[in-house]
């Protein structure tokens, strides 16, 4: 006789960067089993991976593609499944940024209060002449590790931006299909001006952030602790 089949609740979140309202179920033991593997060998690609994995099997609406969204998407949708999977609450272990105090406060965070928070002004369309414009996608999961401007050299940077490029568009058309050659000949014949303004884009974009202010009951000293990124939620 088969055993019988438990029933999952389902839940609704929005996704930051589109707004477009999703349906997900919380994630099983044997998806936990992957993130914990993947946080145990600290490797920042394979929990990517993992996370990217455990999103696209939980999120029940057909037409997310996990791969198509930014990182601060997913960071943000993991940390809401993982709210409804494990606990609506997250423990952190906060320390001192200086000074000789050597406590260590415990804190819960309410998962609910981490937004995604997007610089003023902030957009991913450009407008480079009265008649052209170009439109952005968002970097994903498969852009970690290309994102570090200190260690790339032009043509890598040129190449990076040229993967997130959504359209290129004009008063008659909009063009969504080119090949990597054309686009990065595009790029190339930018002024510098639309090129800085390009970069910016990814140099400041929107972030999963939340700030704790906590007061040392040993010392008396109050600090505010900034977290960023979803790996600052399993500290």
């Amino acid at each position: 006789m088969a055993l019988p089949i438990l029933s999952t609740p389902e839940y609704s979140a929005t996704i930051p960067s589109t707004g477009q309202s999703i349906m997900f179920r919380p994630f099983l033991v044997k998806e936990e089993k992957i993130l914990f593997m993947a946080l145990q060998g600290k490797d920042e690609k394979e929990i990517a991976k993992a996370v990217s994995n455990i999103l696209a099997a939980c999120i029940l609406t057909e037409d997310v593609d996990v791969t198509k969204l930014a990182i601060f998407d997913v960071e943000y949708l993991f940390l809401q499944l993982r709210g409804k999977s494990v606990g609506e609450n997250v423990d952190l272990k906060l320390k001192h940024r200086s000074g000789d105090c050597k406590h260590v406060e415990e804190v819960s965070v309410l998962l609910d209060q981490i937004k995604v928070k997007f610089p003023e002004g902030y957009t991913n369309k450009f407008q480079l002449t009265p008649d052209v414009g170009m439109q952005m996608q968002f970097p994903g999961i498969d852009h970690l590790g290309k994102m570090n401007y200190n260690n790339q050299t032009f043509d890598e940077l040129i190449g990076f931006i040229a993967d997130c490029v959504n359209c290129i568009y004009d008063h008659d058309n909009v063009y969504e299909e080119f090949t990597k050659e054309e686009i990065v000949a595009f790029l190339e014949s930018l002024s510098q001006s639309q090129f800085t303004n390009i970069q910016q884009f990814f140099t400041d974009p929107p972030k999963l952030e939340h700030d704790i202010e906590w007061t040392c009951p040993e010392c008396g000293v109050t600090e505010m602790i900034h977290l960023e990124g979803l790996a600052s939620f399993f500290t």
